[in-house]
């Protein structure tokens, strides 16, 4: 997890830093980042300086964890290691016409995938894990309707035999659809879950196997046309129970 996002995740980092910024006090570079995020998100902000005490409501509670995010999406241009990809990130989005809003949404995605969308130690930060996910940005700005058509329809064809191809179209489909119906983005655990408790358990055990070696070849698809990368792939196919990944 991200250091800022770490940080404040708890309302009281979170309010004393707008208390600070409110009084005029120095900020430190980390809580200037929050200021500017929750200023950027003035509904957030508004919810979380509308509720006392430690107990938040669900609502209250994301709108917190939204603004770390944000605040710590906002720390990327400063890191050396990170500073490079999310510059080459935001101009990719930028070229495809997102608003610097939308872009700070992309960006604050990528950070809460890390700190949350895996089995593994949320005190350290997956800095590599990130510039990887930066590194795709530019390929999935740049996905179109008629490119992903296109991906859909090669995939399709190049199944060795019919029942693969309906097996391939089906499951392309349906992660399509859950994971770009609003705008290409990282396909991610989440993505992967809805998709196996949508279109596998239900299912014959023959059927499960071939979709779920539909969706591992559909990965491998992504993950050739730069939209997955390598260490993505290998956390994709293993909640796949992939015994390759």
């Amino acid at each position: 997890m991200h250091p800022i996002l770490a940080r404040f995740l708890t309302a009281d980092a979170a309010r004393e830093t707008l208390r600070k910024e409110k009084a005029g006090e120095p900020l430190t570079p980390e809580e200037q980042h929050f200021v500017t995020a929750a200023d950027a998100n003035p509904k957030q902000k508004a919810m979380l300086l509308g509720v006392s005490g430690r107990a938040l409501s669900s609502d209250a509670q994301a709108a917190l964890v939204l603004l770390a995010a944000h605040a710590a999406a906002r720390a990327l241009t400063q890191d050396e290691a990170l500073s490079a990809a999310t510059q080459k990130a935001r101009e990719a989005l930028k070229e495809e016409g997102a608003s610097d809003e939308e872009s700070d949404a992309f960006l604050a995605s990528i950070l809460l995938e890390e700190a949350f969308g895996y089995e593994q130690e949320v005190d350290s930060f997956d800095a590599d894990y990130v510039k990887e996910s930066l590194g795709e940005v530019p390929a999935l700005a740049a996905l179109s309707k008629e490119s992903v058509d296109a991906l859909f329809l090669a995939f399709a064809k190049a199944a060795p035999n019919d029942a693969d191809r309906k097996a391939r179209e089906h499951m392309a489909r349906a992660l399509f659809d859950i994971a770009w119906s609003e705008g290409p983005t990282s396909i991610n655990p989440e993505h992967l879950e809805t998709l196996l408790d949508n279109e596998v358990v239900q299912e014959s055990d023959e059927v499960q196997d071939a979709r779920v070696r539909a969706t591992v070849s559909l990965l491998q698809t992504l993950a050739h046309q730069g939209l997955i990368g390598p260490m993505r792939l290998t956390r994709l196919r293993a909640q796949l129970g992939d015994d390759d990944a």
